[in-house]
Order: C-alpha cells, then sequence, then structure tokens
C-alpha cells in the first residue's frame, strides 16, 4: 500500500486528516483509496473508492483527482468524481508526469491546497446529491422535492419538510443511490404505412444525465443505471405519437424528481401511469385530439424494471440465450377488438366493428333490436331525426316498433333476448317521453336538439352554440372560449327543468362542454378539413392515447393505462420486447425464435420482429446484462487496452448528408432498406463468418471494401476515442472475432467485426 498524501489541517485547535492512497490487490490490479476525518461537533468520516485499475499509475492519477475534488468542492464533488473515473481511461499522455518518487514530497500532488474555506464549509455539513439551494444561513432545500437541510446548530445534519399547516416535519435522510452491475443497451425498428412511419420510439439511456442538461433537473438520488424508454404508435395519424415522443421526458424527469427518497416500487407505477394521463390531457386539448396513438412507457432503475401501457401494446421478457430462451408476458394491454366483455363495454356506449375498425354505430347497419338496445338516448329509441316531437308521433312510433320487436312474434332463429330487452326499453322510452312531453315540451326540443348535435367539428359546435364557427388564431382564442361558455350555460337553463326527469339530462351537458373545448381548440382554416376528416376513421383498440371523438361525450375508447413491474437478476442477461400493433399480436415462440441469434444485439432483435410477415409495426429492445459477462458466460477480459483491430460494412442510406470522404459509392437507399440488407446480411455472417471479405466486396459503400483479399472492409487498428462514441462502445465491447449489433452512425449502418 502506497501512501499518496497525508495532510493534517489545523482549524480552531482541531485537525482535519485527509488521505489518499493506492491498494495493491492479489490480482494485480490497484484500487485509489480517499479516507478523511472532519472535526466538527461530532466525528464526521468520508471514504471513497475508485475503480480497479490494472496499472499502479492509473490509480495513483485516480487519487490525485479524488484528492483535488474533496479539497474543491467537499464530500458531494470527490463522489460526483468517484462515479465518472469508472467510466475514464487515462491516455498515456496523462500518465507521463505520474512519478513515485514524488510521494514522499511535502506537496506530492500538483494543485493540492490549504483550503480553510472548504473545511469551515464542511463544518456547517453538505448533505449529498446535486440541486441544493440556499433558503436560510443554517439551511439548504431542495427546490423540486421541497426537502429542507440543517447544516448547523443542534439540528444539524437532520431533513425537514413542511407539513399540511405550515409545521417542519422530520424525516429519513435521502436515498444513498446504489449502482448496479448492469450493462443496458436498447435499439428500435419500425415499419412505413400509408407511405409514413407512424410510430416514434424514445430511449433515454441515462436519465440523470438527460435531466442535468435538457431540464436543469438533479436526480442524483435515484439508482443506477437509470434509463427510460418509451414506444408511441399512431393510430389515425402519427401526429399524437409525434407529440408524446417528443414530450415524454419533460413529463416523467420532473416528476422523479418531485422526490429524493427511495421510491416504492407501486410508487415509480403511479409516476408511469400519471406520465401516460397528462399526455393524453394535453393530446386531447391540442390541435390534433383525433389523431391517437398506443403507448407503452418504461423506466429502469437499478434493477427494478417497470411498465405502463395502453392500446395495442404488449411487454415480453427474453431470458436465456440462443434457441434456449424462454419468455413471459410482463404486460398485455386490454381493449382488442375480438374480446367478448370489451364488446359488451362498447356496444353499450355507441360503438360498433366495421370492417375490423371500432367506429360510432350507425342504425342503418343493426336490425331493429340492436338499434334500439344501442340508442344513445330516450328520443333515438322511438323517434327519427326527422320525426316531429309530440305525443302523438311518440305513440305511433310505439304502436309501430312494438309489432317488429314483440319477441312473442319471433321465431327460435333469432335471439329472442335481445328483442326481450329492446322491447322493454321500448316501452319504458314511451312512458318517460310522454312524462318529459307534458312537463315541458320545449326544453324537451331543445334537449333533443342537444343531442343530436355534431360538436367535435367545429361548424357543428358553433351551430350548437349559436356562436361564429371560423378558425381563429390563438391570440383570441381565449375570448372565444368565454363566449362559447356563456352560450352553453344559456343553453343549459333552457333545458333545466328536465334534470328530474331524463337520463339523458347529464349527456346533454357533457356535450355543451365539448362545444365549448372545440371552439377554444387551436385550429386554422387550411389544417380544419384535414383534422376532421379523420372523424370518418375507425381504430383497431377500444383502448388508446387520444381519439378525443370516441371518448367524449360517450366512452366508446377508454384511456386507462395498465401497469407491471419486474426485478432484474444482476447475473441474468434478458431483453424486453416492448410492441405495439401488429407485432404484438406475434406469437412469443415466433418471437423468440426470430431473435434467438441476437441476444446481444438489440438492433437485430428489433429489427428481426419487425420484419415478419404478420408484424407491421414497431418493436424496441432492451438488453440488460452483467457488465462483466459475455453472452458465453465468460468473464470479459478488461485489460484496459485502448486500441483494437477491426473491419466493417457501410450501408450508407439517403438520411446521410454529410460528405464522406471515404465515400464508395452511394446507392441511393431509403432508411428502411439498409436496415433490411444489414440485418440480412449479418444474419448471413453469423452463419458463415468467412463469407465476410466477398460480401463486404459486394455490398459495402466505403472505399475499404476495395481492399484486397482478406483486408476487404479492414480499418486496422483502432484507437478509444478515435471513432464516433456509438461506434466506439460498440467495437471495445465486443469479443474478439465476435459480430457486434447493427450500429448507425453519422456515416449509415455499420456490421462490424473485431479481429484482434
Amino acid at each position: 500500500m502506497s501512501n499518496i498524501h497525508p495532510a493534517c489541517k489545523p482549524v480552531s485547535g482541531e485537525f482535519h486528516l485527509l488521505n489518499v492512497q493506492v491498494k495493491e490487490h492479489v490480482a494485480k490490479s490497484f484500487t485509489a483509496f480517499l479516507t478523511c476525518n472532519i472535526k466538527v461537533p461530532y466525528m464526521k468520516a468520508v471514504q471513497l473508492e475508485g475503480p480497479s485499475r490494472s496499472g499502479k499509475k492509473e490509480a495513483i492519477k485516480d487519487g490525485m483527482e479524488l484528492g483535488r475534488k474533496f479539497l474543491a468542492e467537499g464530500e458531494a464533488g470527490a463522489r460526483s468524481v468517484a462515479l465518472k473515473l469508472k467510466k475514464t481511461k487515462w491516455s498515456p499522455q496523462q500518465l507521463a508526469n505520474v512519478d513515485e518518487k514524488d510521494l514522499y514530497t511535502n506537496h506530492p500532488l500538483p494543485g493540492f491546497r490549504d483550503n480553510q474555506e472548504l473545511f469551515a464549509k464542511e463544518e456547517e455539513l453538505l448533505p449529498p446529491g446535486e440541486g441544493w439551494t440556499r433558503h436560510s444561513p443554517t439551511m439548504l432545500v431542495q427546490p423540486h422535492s421541497q426537502v429542507y437541510f440543517v447544516q448547523s446548530g443542534d439540528k444539524a445534519g437532520k431533513y425537514y419538510r413542511r407539513g399540511t399547516r405550515g409545521e417542519w416535519v422530520d424525516i429519513d435522510p435521502p436515498n444513498a443511490p446504489q449502482e448496479y452491475d448492469i450493462t443496458v443497451r436498447a435499439a428500435s425498428a419500425s415499419c412505413v404505412r400509408k407511405g409514413v412511419k407512424f410510430d416514434r420510439a424514445v430511449m433515454l439511456n441515462d436519465v440523470t444525465k438527460i435531466a442535468r442538461l435538457a431540464l436543469k433537473l438533479p436526480l442524483s438520488f435515484v439508482d443506477r443505471p437509470a434509463s427510460a424508454f418509451a414506444l408511441f404508435q399512431g393510430l389515425r395519424t402519427p401526429e399524437a405519437a409525434q407529440w408524446c415522443a417528443e414530450n415524454f421526458h419533460k413529463k416523467l424527469l420532473p416528476r422523479l424528481a418531485e422526490k429524493i427518497h427511495v421510491y416504492k416500487t407501486e410508487e415509480l407505477q403511479e409516476v408511469l401511469e400519471a406520465t401516460l394521463k397528462e399526455m393524453d390531457e394535453e393530446v386531447m386539448k391540442s390541435a390534433f385530439p383525433f389523431s391517437g396513438c398506443s403507448a407503452l412507457v418504461a423506466l429502469l432503475l437499478g434493477n427494478r424494471f417497470l411498465v405502463a401501457g395502453v392500446g395495442d401494446c404488449r411487454v415480453l421478457l427474453l431470458e436465456g440465450e440462443g434457441k434456449a430462451a424462454a419468455s413471459s408476458r410482463l404486460l398485455d394491454c386490454e381493449g382488442r377488438l375480438d374480446e367478448l366483455e370489451e364488446q359488451l363495454r362498447f356496444w353499450q356506449e355507441g360503438g360498433m366493428v366495421v370492417d375490423g375498425l371500432l367506429r360510432h354505430q350507425h342504425p342503418d347497419l343493426l336490425d331493429e333490436a340492436k338499434r334500439i338496445l344501442c340508442a344513445p338516448n330516450v328520443f333515438d329509441v322511438l323517434l327519427t331525426r326527422e320525426d316531429e316531437l309530440d305525443v302523438k308521433q311518440v305513440r305511433t312510433a310505439y304502436k309501430k316498433l312494438a309489432l317488429r320487436v314483440h319477441p312473442d312474434k319471433k321465431n327460435d332463429t333469432v335471439d329472442k333476448k335481445a328483442y326481450q330487452y329492446a322491447f322493454a326499453r321500448l316501452e319504458e322510452s314511451k312512458e318517460k317521453l310522454e312524462e318529459m312531453i307534458a312537463e315541458d315540451l320545449e326544453s324537451c326540443r331543445e334537449i333533443r336538439r342537444v343531442l343530436h348535435a355534431e360538436v367535435h367539428t367545429r361548424s357543428g359546435a358553433a351551430a350548437l352554440l349559436n356562436v361564429d364557427w371560423t378558425p381563429a388564431s390563438d391570440s383570441i382564442l381565449e375570448e372565444i372560449e368565454k363566449e362559447a361558455a356563456k352560450a352553453a350555460k344559456e343553453l343549459k337553463k333552457k333545458f333545466a327543468k328536465l334534470q328530474a326527469f331524463s337520463k339523458d339530462f347529464s349527456q346533454a351537458e357533457a356535450i355543451c362542454d365539448e362545444a365549448v373545448r372545440t371552439m377554444a381548440r387551436p385550429c386554422t382554416v387550411e389544417s380544419l378539413p384535414r383534422v376532421e376528416a379523420l372523424l370518418k376513421e375507425g381504430v383497431q383498440m377500444s383502448r388508446a392515447l387520444g381519439l378525443r371523438d370516441l371518448r367524449s361525450p360517450r366512452p366508446v375508447v377508454k384511456m386507462e393505462p395498465q401497469v407491471a413491474s419486474c426485478v432484474i437478476s444482476t447475473g441474468a442477461a434478458i431483453r424486453v420486447a416492448l410492441l405495439c400493433g401488429a407485432t404484438s399480436a406475434v406469437e412469443d415462440a415466433k418471437l423468440v425464435q426470430r431473435g434467438a441469434a441476437h441476444t446481444r444485439r438489440p438492433k437485430a432483435s428489433a429489427l428481426g420482429w419487425v420484419g415478419l410477415p404478420e408484424a407491421s409495426s414497431a418493436a424496441v429492445c432492451i438488453s440488460i446484462r452483467p457488465s462483466k459477462v459475455e453472452s458465453s458466460g465468460v468473464k470479459r477480459q478488461k485489460t484496459g487496452a485502448d486500441t483494437v483491430r477491426m473491419r466493417h460494412i457501410l450501408l450508407r442510406h439517403h438520411q446521410v448528408k454529410q460528405a464522406d470522404p471515404m465515400l464508395r459509392r452511394d446507392p441511393g437507399r431509403s432508411v428502411q432498406e439498409a436496415e433490411e440488407l444489414a440485418l440480412k446480411t449479418l444474419e448471413s455472417l453469423i452463419q458463415t463468418p468467412t463469407a465476410f471479405p466477398k460480401l463486404c466486396r459486394e455490398l459495402s459503400d466505403c472505399q475499404t471494401g476495395e481492399q484486397p483479399g482478406q483486408l476487404c472492409g479492414d480499418l486496422g487498428w483502432v484507437a478509444r476515442g478515435q471513432t464516433e462514441a456509438v461506434l466506439d462502445e460498440a467495437i471495445f465491447s465486443l469479443a474478439v472475432n465476435e459480430f457486434g449489433d447493427l450500429i448507425a452512425s453519422s456515416r449509415g449502418f455499420h456490421i462490424i467485426q473485431r479481429l484482434a
């Protein structure tokens, strides 16, 4: 054990002891170790350990960084550096000035300095984590979580929160985040439908970094790895899916920042569910409320994996390697149109399936009994929209319909129970209408007009409320909403007398309110026809995000997220499949078989699933594995080597815009064509590795494809940091002779193989 830096610092007659050491282990590895005892009203001890290093100089360099950061920023700063050092690789140039003979001089580490101000601050105590701000001379506060920390005095080191009456409530210290030895990689794949991609995927591999950089939020108290993923499948158009993909992190991360203590699994499930509901609320108010999408959101914190979803989606766990992999369903969302219970529900709410799609019911497509049973209000049971509303017309219509639907007049070939229910409703509606007309005929006519209004179109809502329907600029939307709300209030008064007589009264009120929301929705003259044309389109699920016309005032479609969770074993290798649309209906066994060759290749797995004949939508594959274990179960060699030899096949596509000095040709492929070709080529190489030179010469768009013989595609020895980050990570994670996943870089798609 080598002592790098002992330092004693007198403050007010006391001594602070700081030690930075290097420990040599039996396995010829070295670790920097910082210890510090600070004299405060009680003794505070700090211990920090750097990563395991193969060289002693690297460990000494780690210790220098730990010591400098501690003297500059205290414990919190040193802990931050300790985490970063695990991913830091020192270059030979950085280690050139590290010399063991300097360990015994008075000031062995350049940059170390006496920092009395720091130790004065340490006497006041500094809480762990980021985001603390000054609340008072003796207290700090975390603004997002509203947790307070006392720095000095009798209650130094205590944490508090304000109670409901403003009193101080003593609470537990924040969560000490645990870092699990897990590596997470994820990739997505999707298909083109109607000439566009309806699906959007989001992969946030490090939510703590994204929260800090994009939203200025501290997330330093969550377990790691901390990752989030989402998959949104557009239904009628991709607009809702696009909006959700762009705003997913803005809804999820602030919720995670609200708490710095340990999250229970149930609380994290509620966070995901609330995130989906908030996105839904904003889509419903947006300029594209009829778009809609299925949604899957997932969160990995430490060894806990949680998902929430709504619509046509499923989550599958694949455990094990190759053909021996086992599958289990973590989440299978409700709402498919072939489910009997769901059919009964949306029938009651006025929905029906036509050509495999869920729509509003159309009376012309129903027999007499079903038309009566599914009539949305008491008027439509007996009368057509053209019929006059009076007692005589009601009684005449009753006599005609009673003859048609009386169960005693039906033979055994029909469903008599349906006719019994229809006849009972017919009688009840006749009595109710006669009672309402006797109470106030004009109120009846007004409520009937409201119940028949088409309030999801701007012209229909304006006609109901008798206001100007012309689409307006955002600057005067507030005035329009006020005018519409005032008109709706006056309209409700016209049929208020029927509240005690009609079951349809609350529905009529809801229709008036929906008309107000339609008038308040941002819209332009140009976009109005396209947006309202969506009202004619059916959807393939009875659960979804958005789809305002199918959810209000009658909930034919529901927005009810489902949640699930599991604990990931740190010794197991698994893949999680997030599936939407047709891909979610593929049999589990087919998904397992299709991805058997790609247990460590999430991009190839996702492309394989989406490429199945019966699949025509999106998938996300998340690979979660122990950091130091190969697919074969052999420990990965961490030799500290900074160079590897590799070769590749490059497949360029039309989205690559920048000039490429190594470009051999530009075949003008689409992204989807490049992905399909890359997957096919990779799978051929896995089966026949010796075919690499031949395939590279035929397919690669890089000039290296013209090199002779076995050198075809050879990039030579590549140093760490020499290539793009995404390629760097892939290359240095491979074993010798192993083929990597399909990698998308600024040049196109790469099929890579490590040679040495």
